[in-house]
């Protein structure tokens, strides 16, 4: 049980009934044993809020205390209504931004309410305290003269303003107009009329005018939505279905005709009212979200969780394995007209704290399976000096690090055999699945996937763009000139810059006061050598909200972030997301569809751990959303230097990221331009160019080969031995040039032909 102070608020306590706010204490003196509360105004029998305020009594502590200690009271906090808290700037433009759903609400009109019910009293209560006001002996009579002086026939206005501004504490937003009655957030609009623009040819012959939706029909189209709106079903037949579950009057069968006729009401309403109310059902999927197979659990999970850096702390701890097609037609390394498949690229991606650092990667003509998934595993946990040389290109050992992870994350695909789970039994690490078709528990390495099509793959020739061929393209078989040495070469480079060189933001504040390089390589060495490894008595709310500083922000599909107050454009500071257990269990974010509401917040620039904000009809206190500890105890200023210096970082880097781009191009120019002459030398040698059909002819069979050549294990169908016997290996003239050697055609064909054959 609280203390009687001014300010708090007196709930009461009924039989059989809910406890409800019945006072506001305004006054107390306690040597006079006196106190003075004034009453909250009640509701109607509807439920809804009177407009009338009644008069502020005088009450003896003494028994006002008995009664508390009778439990027939409680004291409790005054929860400030979100409205009287807006400013007057606010009020003036109209302002939107403590609200998530649609509001009707016209401030201006509000503002000028508050200035007229202001000056009915201002003689009265200018530059006075409520203590002054209350104990005045013409408080009684007061309204009355007023009221005769301004020529109203009733002193109702009056009375009600002051009492009021008397109920607010003085706090003159409490003469707004009250939220319940002005059509507050997420409220219905009922019209007896249709609203609109009037249709054109709405004559009741050509086209019915229609006519809006009572409250019963809306949940009908909401039911209906829910019921009959699935995947592969439109809008129109889920409508349709709706209209002959609840709005068929009657049904006659004519043969195997069904003769449906509707309620007379029914007749008018559309597949756009249907579609509208079933989609604004709550936790009600859009049509494109059903077709998605989206659901409001799964957005639920989404959004609860958070980032996916944050669940990973141990840099050993949990790592990515993944597979994906390189988007490239390859040529076989025994000549440039030889087209073969394009290879699969398998890649274990760090997952602590964010970095995606490629710890191993395995790059082959094998489909994914648990071998490629195997080879991965153990590509990571190997030193790369030897396995970068082999390629042409010489690295120290920290250029390229080893990992053995505790826990692998996969999909339903290479990692999930018997096989896998059994080798990760034995090296005592273990491995979890994602859902079918839900990538989210590893997007990161999907991200980064994306990133490599982009950056290499889809940049040389021959590149697949990841679809299939469209009308009118060249064939990609006419475009292959890179075969898998040399594409191989290219990827390295492409890793090795990602760990080694991109410029990325370091996630922790620490790494920042050490000086640790801003690249992967150097944050993965800082956590390597630092441990994280694993295992193996006011109105305290209305004065904090009227202190605290006012910043710009945004609610967006992860909670509230904020924007830089040095820039007149909208510039988000980084890393500073806040969130609360309101807003996560209502389905406000939900609401959003992915567009961003502007929302103001109230933070101390010395503690950026929490900040408040108006949500929901209420004062909600929200918490930074970030695993970095040091980033809780930070000021405001202090982040934007740390946040404006990683941009200087970056913008410094991005020269060296056109250098690189400029070496790359030259270097894929360069390898491009070898390929075009040794393959027009081919041509010339052969006496003809080849055919678009002959380049793509037995490119099955030129896979196999190229596969044995790579591995030295020959393996061929009765199909491809007899086909191989029909035609010659190889269209090359006399002589085959590589960068190592030279062999005759027919010396080739007799030692390919004995390994086969053994």
């Amino acid at each position: 049980m609280g203390e009687l102070h001014p300010g708090c608020a007196l709930m009461v306590h009924l039989p059989k009934r809910q406890p409800s706010l019945y006072a506001r204490v305004i006054h107390i003196d306690k040597l006079a044993d006196v106190a003075v509360i004034s009453y909250f105004p009640e509701k109607n029998s509807d439920g809804f809020q009177k407009n009338y305020v009644k008069r502020p009594v005088f009450l003896q502590i003494s028994a006002l205390q008995k009664r508390i200690a009778g439990q027939e009271f409680s004291v409790v906090d005054f929860e400030t209504p979100s409205h009287w808290l807006l400013s007057d700037a606010q009020l003036r433009r109209n302002s939107q931004t403590d609200l998530i759903g649609k509001t009707r609400r016209n401030l201006r009109k509000w503002l000028a309410r508050r200035r007229k019910s202001y000056l009915l009293i201002r003689p009265f209560v200018h530059g006075r305290t409520i203590d002054q006001v209350v104990l005045d002996p013409e408080f009684s009579r007061w309204p009355a003269e007023r009221a005769t002086a301004l020529g109203h026939k009733s002193p109702s206005q009056v009375q009600r303003a002051l009492n009021t501004f008397v109920l607010g504490l003085g706090l003159r937003n409490s003469l707004l107009p009250w939220y319940s009655n002005s059509g507050g957030p997420g409220k219905e609009k009922h019209s007896t009329r249709k609203t609109g623009r009037p249709r054109e040819f709405a004559d009741g012959q050509n086209r019915l005018e229609g006519v809006n939706c009572s409250e019963t029909v809306r949940k009908i189209f909401a039911l209906g939505w829910r019921k009959f709106k699935k995947p592969g079903v439109s809008s129109q037949v889920a409508f349709d279905n709706t209209l002959n579950e609840w709005f068929a009057s009657s049904i006659r069968w004519e043969g195997s005709n069904a003769i449906v006729k509707l309620k007379p009401e029914a007749e008018q309403y559309s597949v756009e009212q249907f579609e509208y109310w079933g989609t604004h059902a709550p936790n009600a999927p859009t049509a494109r979200q059903i077709e998605r197979g989206d659901t409001h659990v799964r957005r639920e999970y989404t959004r609860r969780q958070g980032k996916i850096s944050d669940r990973h702390h141990a840099i050993n701890g949990d790592g990515y394995l993944d597979s994906t097609g390189c988007d490239q037609t390859l040529v076989s390394s025994a000549s440039r007209l030889k087209v073969i498949s394009s290879p699969w690229r398998t890649e274990v991606l760090g997952a602590g704290h964010g970095i995606d650092y490629i710890f191993g990667s395995h790059v082959g003509f094998e489909n994914p399976s648990s071998s490629t998934a195997l080879l991965a595993i153990l590509h990571a946990s190997q030193d790369k000096v030897a396995y970068c040389a082999k390629n042409g290109i010489h690295i120290e050992p920290r250029d390229w690090l080893s990992m053995i992870f505790r826990h692998f994350f996969m999909d339903n695909g290479e990692g999930k055999n018997i096989v896998v789970m059994r080798t990760l039994e034995e090296i005592e690490s273990g491995a979890s699945y994602g859902a079918t078709f839900q990538s989210i528990n590893k997007s990161p390495i999907e991200s980064n996937f994306n990133r490599a099509h982009r950056d290499l793959d889809h940049l040389t020739p021959g590149s697949t763009m990841g679809r299939r061929k469209r009308r009118g393209e060249p064939a990609r078989a006419e475009l292959a000139r890179l075969n898998f040495q040399e594409f191989l070469h290219e990827d390295i480079k492409r890793i090795l810059y990602h760990n080694n060189e991109e410029i990325i933001t370091l996630p922790l504040v620490a790494m920042r006061r050490d000086g640790v390089e801003p690249t992967r390589r150097g944050a993965v060495e800082w956590f390597l050598a630092n441990g994280y490894l694993s295992s193996t008595p006011q109105d305290l709310t209305a004065l904090k909200v009227r202190c605290l500083p006012r910043l710009s922000g945004y609610l967006g599909s992860d909670g509230i972030h904020l924007y830089d107050p040095f820039y007149a454009s909208k510039r988000v500071i980084q890393e500073l997301v806040y969130t609360c257990d309101w807003l996560l269990r209502s389905d406000a974010l939900g609401r959003l569809g992915g567009k961003r509401k502007t929302v103001e917040i109230h933070i101390n620039p010395s503690d950026l751990s929490t900040c408040w904000t108006n949500l929901g009809g209420s004062l909600r206190m929200l918490h930074l959303k970030s695993s970095d500890p040091d980033l809780h105890h930070m000021t405001l200023m202090d982040w934007l230097s740390i946040t404006r210096d990683d941009r200087l970082v970056a913008f410094l880097g991005k020269a060296a990221e056109q250098n690189r781009g400029l070496r790359r191009a030259a270097e894929i120019k360069e390898a491009t331009t070898r390929a075009n002459a040794e393959r027009k030398a081919e041509i010339k040698a052969a006496g003809k160019k080849p055919t678009k059909s002959e380049l793509k002819q037995g490119i099955r069979v030129n896979t196999a080969l190229e596969k044995s050549a790579q591995t030295g294990i020959p393996k061929l169908s009765q199909a491809e031995r007899k086909r191989l016997d029909e035609q010659p290996l190889f269209t090359s003239p006399p002589t085959f040039n590589t960068r190592t050697q030279t062999h005759g055609t027919k010396e080739i064909d007799n030692v390919m032909r004995q390994l086969l054959e053994e």
